[in-house]
């Protein structure tokens, strides 16, 4: 009569031993050392990036790769001198084909032979430009329930674009994802559309708005060496590390949404 409780232990231990939580200290380009907080997670198929800015802003990456889904979180302290409220959180979903993580099951088989190492990153992928079209709406659980939960504080602004959903069109039930998403107005979209957000802009009118994040050091890839001459075979030998900038284009019903001219 224990054997299922004893299998359900056994499985527990498993997935814990198979997950991952490292904490890097990793140099900015700045040449400030900041801490990130690395978690895979085996069962979920998913890795997690967390830090905090030299100004306070939290920025937490998602990968599911499962479900094919970046999820990139920041939470922007707000001025209460100034009157803000005490927090503004955006979520930008990706298609994740261009995440260049390693996977969860290898991710958690790193180790940390000197923690209290700074890490600088070894290569420079430069930026990659996101331009937002819709808001993810409800389609969002539906894309991928945990880069929901990841995204679950950003409340409705939680921003994908429309060449995404065509590259997760593939899936079954792909056209109830569309229906569910809110597109931005045209005024928006087109090319002499909605200006962008500036100090200038009045508080109360619409505008694009961009935000920047830059990812200092993350494993991008992994290293194999060449065996022993009689043996010849290669073997995992350690990771590739890389760092990469985010710039997120997104439309905003007024200014003062705007997290850069708040």
């Amino acid at each position: 009569m224990y054997r299922p409780i004893l299998k359900v232990i056994c499985w527990f231990l498993l997935v814990r031993s198979t997950n991952l939580q490292l904490l890097i200290n990793v140099k900015n380009q700045g040449g400030d050392v900041m801490q990130e907080n690395i978690t895979a997670n085996v069962s979920e198929d998913t890795v997690t990036l967390d830090f905090v800015r030299l100004d306070g802003v939290f920025v937490s990456q998602l990968v599911d790769f499962t479900n094919e889904v970046e999820a990139m979180k920041v939470v922007i302290p707000g001025e209460e001198e100034l009157g803000q409220a005490r927090h503004q959180a955006l979520c930008f979903l990706t298609h994740s084909a261009q995440a260049d993580f390693i996977a969860p099951d290898a991710m958690a088989k790193l180790r940390q032979k000197n923690p209290g190492t700074v890490r600088v990153a070894e290569e420079d992928r430069g930026w990659r430009q996101t331009t937002a079209t819709a808001w993810a709406g409800r389609a969002a659980r539906l894309l991928s329930p945990a880069a929901a939960r990841h995204c679950a504080a950003a409340g409705d602004q939680v921003f994908l674009r429309a060449t995404d959903l065509t590259r997760w069109a593939p899936r079954p039930g792909m056209e109830q994802y569309s229906s569910l998403v809110s597109s931005f107005p045209e005024r928006a979209l087109a090319a002499e559309g909605a200006p962008a957000c500036e100090p200038r802009t009045p508080a109360d009118h619409d505008c694009v708005c961009h935000f920047e994040v830059c990812v200092n050091w993350y494993p991008c890839g992994l290293k194999y060496c060449k065996g022993k001459p009689q043996g010849g075979l290669s073997y995992r030998c350690g990771i590739k590390t890389c760092h990469r900038c985010y710039r997120y284009h997104f439309y905003v019903k007024t200014r003062s949404s705007c997290p850069s001219f708040t």
